[in-house]
């Protein structure tokens, strides 16, 4: 069986992302992410067999077991592809976990393994809504520019599953690698 898969960071403190949900559900267009779910995507896999989660969660271990848990701040709103055309609005992130050569070593180890992932750089940021069909977010963009909403300290990275449902993507953690104490 496939299952729908990416590897992750999840966001445990998001009370200070309650101002921003709140100004972006008025806006027409914008649909919110579910606060409960909100993460960092280090590396999306999309369709893999589940017989392969288990050599997965061994690659996320290898990976970040030696990585010391450090602070992370959500901080500033923006949006991809630009603000032009925006499409996904998301929230910053400030931290001295070394996220890009998480991304970059899981990559590698992925590529290695032969288990297929989306192979777009990797940019730090949350995914805080998206937007359907055009709106004018540059009230909010400015707004929020610069605003730090929240901190946390994450314990590990997860091994995530997603399943698409019509009131929105549900996820399930698969496997869960800590970061040094």
């Amino acid at each position: 069986m496939k299952l729908r898969v990416f590897i992750s960071i999840p966001i445990a403190n998001t009370a200070g992302l309650g101002p921003l949900i709140r100004d972006l559900k008025t806006v027409r267009g914008v649909r919110t992410s579910n606060v409960a779910q909100l993460h960092i995507t280090l590396r999306f896999l999309g369709d893999v067999d589940e017989e392969r989660i288990d050599e997965i969660g061994e690659i996320v271990s290898d990976t970040v077991s030696d990585i010391q848990k450090s602070r992370l701040s959500l901080k500033g709103l923006g949006c991809f592809p630009n603000e032009r055309n925006p499409k996904v609005l998301w929230v910053g992130i400030d931290t001295a976990l070394p996220l890009g050569r998480i991304a970059d070593e899981l990559s590698a180890k992925l590529r290695k393994a032969g288990i297929p992932f989306d192979e777009k750089p990797f940019k730090p940021h949350v995914t805080i809504g998206r937007i359907e069909g055009r709106c004018n977010i540059a009230p909010m963009l400015g707004k929020y520019r610069t605003t730090e909403f929240t901190t946390c300290i994450p314990s590990a990275v997860y091994v995530m599953k997603s399943e698409l449902k019509p009131t929105g993507a549900e996820h399930t953690v698969l496997r869960y690698c800590e970061l040094k104490d």
